[in-house]
């Protein structure tokens, strides 16, 4: 490449564990413009808070560390591709970050820190997200602890809506939020497209595309699911009124950016 580097701005992805924020990363790093760690930095925002902006400068974002995460390439070689793909793109990205799972309770501290960076926060019903950490934690060889199963999720999902909920009250963050409801962004992927193509400014790109509407044919096929009996006191007792209040805002925000011009 000749020239200097696109300058970047910056974007985290988060939501409950098993909210989907994998297939976001996928579907975002897709795009020639993206490059999305994969819980590149969890350590550092979730163990130590730290949440400093150089993290993302490209010598840094590709010397891994143990202070940073347990998915380094190294030990996971699935994620080598992942990461060739983006140092091949970086120069030519216009933005950069890291899909990090069960940031709420730091968010506010971390875009307060970093008021430059946009955040993509996942909604997914308590049903299916407890019943996936259940599902992890019920594999004898799954690095899923197993304790963490359904009544544990409950009790982090209710709490981390709670201070998503509270953050979102905040209009000088807010307006770097997009919520996106896991459950019914599959439903119009033409809409959802637009709306995060809009809330990043970014063009659209036909290999986007095709990812986002192979998750929504996954997703869209997959069979409705009930919670077994034993869990069902653990279910009900969760207070489920401030995702009702940030599903709202999601609708309200994917119709609005759905709406917005986008870069040609």
């Amino acid at each position: 490449m000749t020239g200097e580097p696109e300058p970047k701005s910056h974007l985290l992805v988060t939501g409950v564990a098993r909210s989907g924020t994998t297939a976001m990363g996928e579907l975002l790093n897709s795009h020639s413009k993206i490059c999305l760690g994969v819980e590149r930095f969890k350590f550092q925002f979730l163990r130590a808070n730290v949440f400093d902006p150089s993290l993302f400068e490209r010598d840094r974002f590709f010397d891994f560390r143990p202070e940073d995460t347990n998915l380094d390439p190294e030990a996971r070689p699935a994620w080598q591709p992942v990461y060739d793909r983006m140092a091949e793109k970086w120069d030519n990205a216009t933005i950069v970050g890291d899909k990090v799972p069960d940031m709420m309770p730091v968010l506010s501290d971390f875009m307060r820190a970093n008021p430059d960076f946009k955040a993509i926060c996942l909604l997914r019903n308590l049903k299916d997200v407890a019943l996936s950490w259940q599902a992890r934690a019920n594999r004898a060889r799954d690095s899923w602890p197993a304790g963490k199963g359904f009544a544990v999720a409950c009790a982090s999902w209710e709490e981390q809506h709670k201070v998503l909920h509270d953050l979102m009250r905040d209009k000088s963050l807010r307006e770097h939020v997009l919520l996106l409801d896991y459950d019914k962004i599959y439903e119009n992927p033409g809409q959802t497209e637009a709306a995060i193509l809009a809330f990043l400014g970014l063009a659209p790109e036909p290999e986007f595309t095709r990812i986002l509407n192979r998750h929504a044919a996954f997703v869209l096929a997959r069979k409705l699911r009930k919670v077994p009996k034993e869990y069902i006191d653990a279910y009900k007792a969760v207070d489920q009124s401030h995702v009702r209040g940030l599903r709202k805002v999601a609708r309200e925000q994917l119709e609005i950016w759905s709406q917005q011009s986008r870069p040609q």
